[in-house]
């Protein structure tokens, strides 16, 4: 049995791991396809602001089976308040260790929800997987309860080891979230944003060093300004509202996974 400590801040759940103790866990996991679905999320400093704007996605990580904070903004912003997070683990990062580290593609069952077929055709070559079901909804299928419904049962109609859900903030933990309260869904989940496109090369991350400093989503947004410079210029709130938190009083929710 492994225990760690769950915090809350800014309405947004973290736990208190590092990257290698999580892959530990991972990797520690019994035949995925035959325990109940568990998702793991990467809050960043837009799900922060989300969820402090708006308290209809808080639960998203509070039922989460791991959250994980994926901004060095956000480490740094929140260790200044005393806040106890180990260590930054990023859903990209985190998904490439679990490519290369943990699937053996000759025998796990992976699911993918969004991204293109040519994507996923590319991440299939890479790291020589055999088992691979894809569904890719269509743009704004979150609001659609049809379209919705066709990606819960194509994951219950396919059942997998791992799933890997790409279709963009907050719509990959809603969907991740309703699929876990689903009899029979089974395996573990990941919401990855665009981790993917950076795996299949057609994404560039930011060089280490500027992902180091802090400063890969200005990297991100010099590749693409007219899609994400409203969501960084909204996510300049995170600054007051961290200012305005007090500093950590030391509550925490004990966890443990067997």
């Amino acid at each position: 049995m492994i225990s760690f400590d769950r915090i809350s801040v800014l309405n947004t759940y973290f736990d208190l791991l590092s990257e290698d103790e999580v892959l530990s866990i991972i990797s520690g996991l019994n035949d995925l396809n035959e325990m109940g679905f568990r998702y793991i999320v990467t809050p960043n400093v837009d799900h922060v602001v989300r969820n402090c704007r708006s308290s209809e996605y808080q639960n998203l990580y509070k039922d989460s089976w791991l959250s994980l904070c994926d901004s060095r903004v956000l480490y740094r912003l929140l260790t200044k308040k005393s806040y106890p997070i180990r260590s930054v683990v990023t859903g990209s990062d985190l998904t490439l260790k679990i490519f290369e580290e943990i699937i053996d593609g000759s025998v796990n069952t992976i699911s993918i929800i969004g991204v293109s077929e040519e994507t996923v055709d590319k991440v299939k070559e890479k790291f020589k997987l055999q088992f691979v079901n894809h569904y890719n909804p269509k743009m704004g299928f979150i609001n659609d309860d049809i379209e919705v419904k066709k990606c819960l049962d194509f994951l219950l109609n396919n059942p997998s080891d791992f799933v890997f859900f790409a279709v963009g903030s907050p719509q990959q933990e809603i969907l991740a979230n309703k699929f876990s309260k689903l009899e029979g869904s089974k395996g573990l989940g990941f919401c990855i944003g665009a981790s993917l496109l950076f795996l299949s090369g057609e994404e560039k991350r930011a060089p280490k060093i500027v992902s180091t400093i802090g400063f890969e989503w200005l990297f991100r947004l010099f590749q693409n300004p007219r899609r994400l410079w409203k969501r960084y210029y909204d996510n300049l709130k995170i600054f007051s509202l961290v200012r305005g938190i007090e500093s950590f009083s030391g509550e925490r929710d004990k966890r443990s996974i067997d």
